[in-house]
């Protein structure tokens, strides 16, 4: 026990520590990961870490808020992980400049901590309340990241741009700023 710890005390926040290690080697561990879509991905970032949590449950309900709000490194392991997640290809480019914003990753890390508070408190059989949050957040937030509508909408205003398919080169001020629009003649 001392190889590793100074005092007792110093397993509790370990124990924390380990959960993103935990999920990592799952998903290396998993046949067939890299071909998991971006929502089977964050449904099993959710399940690993619950299940990781779970294997202590009652270590957990006592300890959790204490132990990760001082001496844990789990919230920025988490919001590391899912800053991965969330840099995944899966994702348009145009969704990963807000998904790659620090405050939307600080967001989904607290909705990630209050999941876990809703698990701890959960007391469904087999938490089955905790099952059908993550399946349902998973389901809004993949959504929400995988929407292709704003590159959509990108392309098809270059596409009006380039082409003025809206006729904006004739218009006096907007014509100047666009690629070849006519610039005013001198009277």
């Amino acid at each position: 026990f001392y190889t590793h710890f100074d005092a007792p005390d110093d397993l509790r926040p370990a124990f924390y520590d380990l959960v993103v290690d935990q999920y990592r080697l799952l998903t290396a561990a998993t046949e067939g990961y890299d071909d998991f879509s971006f929502e089977e991905r964050l449904a099993s970032f959710y399940y690993i870490v619950l299940d990781t949590l779970g294997e202590q449950r009652a270590f957990v309900q006592e300890t959790f808020d204490s132990e990760v709000r001082s001496a844990s490194s789990l919230r920025a392991d988490l919001r590391a992980a899912l800053r991965t997640l969330f840099a995944d290809d899966r994702i348009p480019r145009t969704n990963q400049l807000v998904t790659g914003f620090w405050p939307v990753q600080a967001v989904l890390t607290e909705v990630t901590f209050a999941l876990i508070r809703h698990w701890i408190t959960d007391d469904t059989e087999n938490q089955a309340a905790t099952t059908a949050l993550v399946d349902k957040l998973v389901a809004f937030i993949a959504e929400l990241v995988t929407f292709r509508g704003v590159s959509t909408g990108v392309e098809l205003a270059w596409h009006v741009v380039q082409h003025d398919a809206l006729g904006l080169r004739r218009l006096p001020i907007v014509g100047r700023l666009l690629p070849g629009g006519t610039s005013p003649s001198p009277d």
